[in-house]
């Protein structure tokens, strides 16, 4: 449709047709951002990135603040999608000059966001007068902040699209046949909300490394904060930059960044059998931190080194959160996101953000804290105080009361509840319905998480994935719902690992799901260099070489997706002077029949199988101990199976390993 005054008319009379809706929660009538709280609906013409839109803004009670734009009737597609936002919301990420929101634009969709219900990207929006105003004396009252809680944690995320859908239905003289998420992050986390609280709304949900609950995720990053204390120079209320990225005279990646890289990719790169300079999965590589990484003599802060403290620190941030007695809390830090790249004009520390979360200590100094303190303890809070023993199940209870002064009525929330679309707990598990519901309607979800994030656990997903997996059945769970876990992806950034190549691969991909049946299967990842590209597999399969030898390691046509293989190697206890036989028990996961892949050319370091038979969903290999080759006495040896699987044609390279102990020495050639 080419311009025209009657468009731009058209547009500009939403603002009256808004302002007459409420609300569906308080029946409050919908308002316009300050100063002039009026709704405002504004044409606006096509330009050479944007093409043209109508645009409305206002306010949802008490303080949603929206965004809904929408391309032009001939333009329109019949579908439209929602945004989510990030961090602690507190902005409408929706900005129609931004590449891919032009795209989605120029595509057909209209599209629609808010701020989460507050405004600011953290917590103090959480905190109640009258102590708001005893922090921050030159602000205006609070009043409405246990409702501003709720309404981050899930609200805004129904109120929003309901509203859209009706102005959409103004607009368009009809409602969209499909309706969309899409969102990472914190936007992530609220995709899984959608999936669960408000299932009714959408048909199919896009989501990237989503935090999982905001009050599980904060709580991971006090834990990471208070461990990573050996990294500072200094004990600082607010916690203070860590050496291990900046060193003690500035920002300096070879102080120790390096040093922590180096350990960790030399020892994990090649365990998935390919050394790529990415790790594939982080959880098959036994690294431990007071092992192996370099100790500073006479345990002295030094360069390219690390003390006790430090060392155990690691060790603690990679386990996650427990109290005293070992009890786990929730998922820790997986290896793989220590990588540091150098772009101007300063170099991007991927693994600071295990070291130091910003956005977490704002969950107790305003937000989840009464059932541990009388009042908020506010900035002036020492993250050192907090009981991991008592502290974390009060965090699960902590609670909020709202007055509402148009009916005179009181609500009192479970903060955790109302923020947290999984359980803070080990594993994971849904927490706001589960998604059976979701299922049952036809929708469809398209998941991914970097292995590498060192913000948000790529844990989360994965213990989501499994629990729901186990949970709703393996067939059920995956003909709804893929998960694509990303070898060495950052929390928003490429890092050194391949993210989905396009957006319109990765979304497109939903969109032929739900609107035409297509389920999908591989996917293309890409890295920073566009010439690289490697396959992207549905968890938990995974992609292995299976190209010609000598072949790209960066041509995704080069790749199978196969299951992932566990070996357990016994006896536990293998004595080298033995000329007997020890063996391999090779599994698949869980919905695999390791018949089905054609397993074969087993070795074990260097030892060929000499024979080989399936046993229920295993196979179980043989092999004979004195053709062991490098193999040295220890307690803790680990001992490498390598073979393939044909699939469709194609030698897929396979490993695994298991660590044994190991006694004795092999007998040298040519002596008895």
């Amino acid at each position: 449709m080419a311009f025209s005054q009657s468009n731009q008319e058209t547009c500009e009379a939403l603002a009256v047709f808004v302002t007459g809706l409420t609300d569906e929660t308080f029946n409050q009538p919908i308002m316009g951002t300050p100063p002039a709280l009026t709704v405002t609906a504004k044409w606006y013409a096509a330009t050479a990135t944007v093409p043209e839109y109508c645009e409305v803004k206002g306010r949802i009670f008490p303080e949603i603040d929206f965004a809904v734009r929408m391309p032009s009737l001939a333009k329109w597609n019949r579908s439209a999608i929602h945004n989510g936002g990030g961090g602690w919301d507190g902005s409408i990420r929706s900005d129609p000059n931004d590449t891919t929101n032009a795209h989605v634009l120029d595509l057909g969709y209209p599209w629609s966001a808010s701020d989460g219900g507050h405004d600011g990207n953290n917590g103090e929006f959480t905190v109640p007068d009258p102590y708001y105003q005893e922090f921050w004396p030159s602000r205006d009252p609070n009043p409405y902040a246990c409702q501003k809680i709720v309404d981050m944690g899930n609200r805004a995320h129904r109120e929003t699209p309901v509203l859209a859908k009706k102005i959409y239905k103004q607009y368009y003289g009809s409602f969209p046949v499909y309706t969309y998420y899409n969102g990472t992050s914190t936007g992530g986390r609220e995709g899984l909300v959608e999936a669960q609280k408000n299932y009714d709304l959408f048909d199919g949900i896009y989501i990237g490394r989503p935090t999982g609950g905001h009050v599980a995720v904060c709580t991971r990053g006090i834990w990471d904060n208070v461990h990573s204390e050996p990294f500072a120079l200094n004990h600082t209320v607010p916690p203070s930059d860590r050496v291990l990225y900046t060193g003690p005279t500035g920002n300096d990646p070879y102080y120790k960044a390096e040093a922590l890289r180096a350990a960790v990719y030399d020892k994990c790169d090649g365990v998935d059998g390919l050394v790529d300079g990415v790790i594939d999965d982080p959880r098959k590589c036994n690294f431990d931190p007071l092992t192996d990484l370099p100790a500073c003599p006479n345990d002295t802060e030094a360069a390219r080194c690390f003390t006790l403290a430090q060392r155990q620190a690691l060790k603690e941030i990679y386990r996650g959160p427990h109290d005293s007695q070992g009890n786990q809390y929730y998922v820790g830090q997986t290896l793989s996101a220590e990588w540091w790249t150098a772009p101007p004009p300063r170099y991007n520390f991927n693994f600071g953000a295990a070291l130091l979360d910003s956005y977490a200590n704002d969950m107790v100094r305003y937000t989840a804290w009464n059932q541990i303190y009388t009042a908020p303890p506010g900035p002036t809070w020492d993250m050192m105080t907090f009981n991991w023993d008592t502290d974390v199940q009060l965090l699960r209870e902590a609670t909020c009361t709202q007055y509402y002064p148009f009916d005179g009525s009181t609500r009192t929330y479970n903060i955790a509840e109302e923020m947290d679309a999984v359980t803070l707990s080990y594993p994971v598990k849904p927490n706001m319905g589960g998604f059976a519901p979701f299922k049952a309607k036809g929708g469809k979800i398209i998941h991914n998480h970097g292995w590498a994030d060192a913000l948000v656990s790529s844990l989360t997903s994965v213990s989501l994935y499994e629990s729901v997996l186990q949970e709703m059945g393996i067939e059920e769970t995956k003909n709804f719902w893929k998960l694509y876990m990303v070898p060495g992806m950052g929390h928003g950034s490429a890092g050194v690992g391949y993210p989905i190549d396009s957006w319109d691969n990765g979304f497109g991909a939903l969109v032929k799901w739900v609107e035409k049946g297509v389920e999908p299967y591989e996917l293309i990842g890409q890295r920073t260099n566009p010439a690289e590209k490697r396959l992207l597999c549905p968890y938990p399969e995974v992609a292995r070489y299976s190209g010609p030898e000598g072949g790209s390691i960066w041509d995704p046509e080069n790749f199978t997706c196969v299951p992932p293989i566990e070996v357990r190697i016994e006896p536990e206890t293998l004595n080298l002077k033995s000329k007997g036989v020890f063996t391999a028990f090779i599994t698949v996961p869980e919905g695999y029949d390791i018949r089905d892949w054609n397993i074969g050319n087993l070795e074990c370091e260097g030892a060929k199988a000499v024979k080989g038979v399936f046993s229920a969903n295993a196979y179980i290999a043989k092999f004979q101990t004195q053709d062991l080759v490098g193999v040295t006495h220890g307690d803790a040896v680990t001992l490498t199976v390598k073979g393939t699987f044909e699939v469709d044609g194609h030698t897929a390279l396979i490993q695994a390993d298991d660590t044994i102990r190991v006694i004795g020495n092999a007998p040298q050639k040519g002596k008895k």
